[in-house]
């Protein structure tokens, strides 16, 4: 399903399809909210997580939203946590595969983790790297201090 374009929806109280927005339409549900959050541009509802539409990404993306606790980087064009505003920046970078499980980095809900080469994975994914390798897996660079 492309939620994009999706036109229509079914309010699960009164069982009515009506066109796509954030409260029911019908006079018996009294405007009933479809979801704490509700974006029009994606077609996204949300009732248990924060949630934040970045305009430059062009998607919903977990978390309070830009200037809070992300930041959109215009270089790298993607929104970062704010403790990564000091990161070497890489054109698209996010626009790849984390190398360690091949989920696509820029639409990722999951962490993720700037490496001091410049390469990106998701935090998770870094932790159990990290268990048993020390340099990055895409340019073998060191991940950190190795020096004695």
């Amino acid at each position: 399903i492309f939620r994009k374009a999706t036109l229509e929806m079914m309010c699960m109280l009164c069982m009515k399809v009506q066109p796509v927005g954030p409260n029911c339409q019908s006079p018996s549900c009294n405007g009933l909210s479809m979801a704490k959050y509700y974006c029009s541009i994606c077609k996204f509802f949300d009732d248990e997580r924060s949630v934040y539409h970045c305009p430059f990404c062009n998607l919903c993306r977990l978390g309070e939203g830009l200037g809070t606790d992300f930041f959109h980087c215009m270089k790298c064009n993607c929104c970062l946590g704010l403790k990564l505003k000091e990161h070497k920046c890489r054109e698209k970078m996010l626009e790849m595969n984390c190398p360690i499980c091949c989920d696509f980095l820029f639409t990722s809900s999951a962490a993720v983790r700037g490496l001091p080469c410049g390469h990106f994975m998701h935090s998770a994914c870094f932790q159990a790297y990290t268990c048993s390798h020390y340099t990055c897996p895409i340019c073998s660079k060191s991940l950190g201090d190795m020096t004695v």
